[in-house]
């Protein structure tokens, strides 16, 4: 590896550690009391007194309200791909991990962090190689495909984007054998919200920050906004799988029953709009229609103040799915 390449490779290692120590600028627990409210009473009033409780993508517990749960419930684990994160939740709600109250870690996903860093190594070349290129104008909007004739995107990085389709394509290929461990009916219930939309997200979640390293040594990246619908459209067609390997793993965790919430829809209010828009959530569609053959014992809606700084909502569909009776 030469000096460039050495310096390109510590450059995508500085973007992804600043990714993975991101932190929100909210204040969730406050924003969403009524969210939690919500959502913990139907927790409460859907499974039994005295089970025992699985919740995934736990974190600091913002949307569940923990002391109520752990009086409620005869065992709770908290499972989470970065536990340290649970210290949060016991701090924040005078509890203390025992023998009926437990962190997991657990990866739902399976993509390593050398795959993020590949990854994120192959977007900072095509974001310079654009930041590169004078007089562009960014497009008016997002196109469906790389594959439409005459993208201006494809006619200035083609060799760089379809090395970045390869990278991608080749993790998503080594990862195609991971195997989700949850256990096997260790739990009488579990509860999952917000987590499906999660599953193929960091990709994209890692484009915003290339983009802001390179904007900050080069300038604007034009044609920002199609490049950001060629990695959707990649990365995209592989949501289902991923929320299908999760949910096998999922319903096979337990005994009885699965609190399901994802989000139905976003709500978004840009500054200036006049109106919010509102579209699918990728992950969460998917979500939503993998239960379609699930018995629902009960079934509710709310709204999710992701974040007030960032003016976007989600409407969240909650239902009890009885999942013992399609063992």
């Amino acid at each position: 590896m030469n000096e460039a390449d050495h310096a390109k490779a510590g450059r995508a290692r500085l973007v992804y550690d600043q990714f993975t120590a991101r932190s929100s600028k909210d204040d969730e627990y406050k924003d969403w009391t009524g969210y939690r409210r919500e959502l913990t009473d139907f927790v409460m009033r859907t499974t039994p007194a005295g089970g025992s409780l699985l919740i995934l993508g736990a974190g600091k517990c913002n949307d569940l309200d923990l002391r109520k749960l752990a009086d409620h419930c005869g065992a709770i684990t908290l499972s989470d791909y970065r536990p340290e994160t649970v210290e949060e939740a016991f701090a924040r709600y005078d509890l203390a991990p025992s023998d009926t109250l437990k962190t997991v870690a657990s990866d739902y996903v399976g993509i390593t962090d050398e795959d993020y860093l590949e990854y994120t190594d192959r977007l900072i070349t095509v974001m310079e190689k654009l930041a590169d290129c004078p007089d562009l104008e960014e497009t008016a909007g997002p196109v469906e495909s790389l594959e439409i004739a005459g993208s201006e995107l494809a006619k200035i990085a083609g060799p760089e984007l379809a090395a970045l389709e390869e990278t991608l394509e080749g993790i998503y290929r080594r990862n195609a054998a991971y195997t989700v461990d949850l256990g096997n009916r260790a739990y009488d219930n579990a509860v999952v919200a917000g987590v499906h939309s999660q599953l193929n997200n960091s990709f994209r979640g890692l484009f915003q920050y290339v983009r802001k390293d390179v904007e900050e040594r080069k300038g604007e990246v034009p044609l920002a906004n199609e490049l950001n619908a060629a990695v959707f459209r990649m990365t995209g067609k592989h949501t289902g799988d991923l929320v299908d390997r999760f949910n096998e793993a999922l319903f096979a965790a337990v005994r009885e029953g699965v609190v399901y919430a994802y989000e139905e829809c976003i709500i978004y209010t840009p500054e200036g709009a006049a109106t919010p828009a509102i579209g699918t959530v990728d992950g969460a569609r998917q979500a939503g229609e993998a239960i379609a053959d699930f018995p629902v014992k009960e079934k509710t809606s709310g709204l999710w103040p992701l974040s007030r700084r960032r003016k976007v909502k989600f409407e969240m569909t909650v239902c009890y799915l009885t999942v013992g009776e399609q063992q």
